[in-house]
């Protein structure tokens, strides 16, 4: 691949990772204004959903489409969803700290009030409990759930990553004659 091509490939790359980052922002902060963060768990997870899947779909197509003449295989679209997913999940981790830090303070608290009902809600024991948010009191760091937020990120656009990708893929037919040559 010459090297207008392969800029060509990291501007889709930023430009489907800032769309997947851009997405995501607006619906974690629509979610915020809302109040509905930690109880409309379902659709938030489904539009998160709808936004992964689509700017990986259209950024693995458009790599495939205007980069590699129409064809790719799986490992070259799996490699530039991982690519976007990249891009994004470090985009992602930045605003989430600096969510957690300057814009909703009360994020970790809210959280922990939150599981520590869901427990109850559950039938878990007293010790069960105690357990639980003495564990969850050990990462309440920004930094740490900033990076377990990147790791998140990353673990579900690979996976989407590998899914799509089987749909992305369009194996070039000559290239078993131009192999043989």
């Amino acid at each position: 691949m010459d090297q207008e091509l392969k800029a060509h490939k990291w501007q889709l790359v930023a430009k489907f990772g800032l769309i997947y980052t851009l997405l995501s922002v607006a619906l974690n902060l629509l979610a915020f204004i809302t109040g509905s963060q930690l109880s409309m768990k379902f659709v938030n997870s489904l539009l998160n959903f709808i936004v992964v899947f689509g700017s990986m779909y259209f950024g693995m197509l458009a790599i495939r489409n205007e980069v590699t003449n129409g064809f790719a295989s799986y490992g070259d679209c799996l490699k530039s969803g991982v690519q976007i997913t990249v891009a994004a999940s470090v985009l992602l981790t930045i605003y989430f700290y600096v969510f957690i830090t300057f814009i909703d303070v009360d994020f970790i608290d809210n959280l922990m009030t939150e599981s520590k009902k869901q427990l109850i809600e559950s039938g878990a024991t007293e010790d069960e409990i105690e357990q639980q948010m003495n564990a969850m009191s050990m990462v309440r760091s920004p930094w740490v759930l900033s990076i377990g937020g990147f790791l998140g990120n990353f673990f579900y656009g690979f996976v989407a990553s590998l899914i799509i990708a089987f749909f992305v893929k369009r194996d070039d037919p000559d290239a078993a004659y131009k192999s043989l040559e």
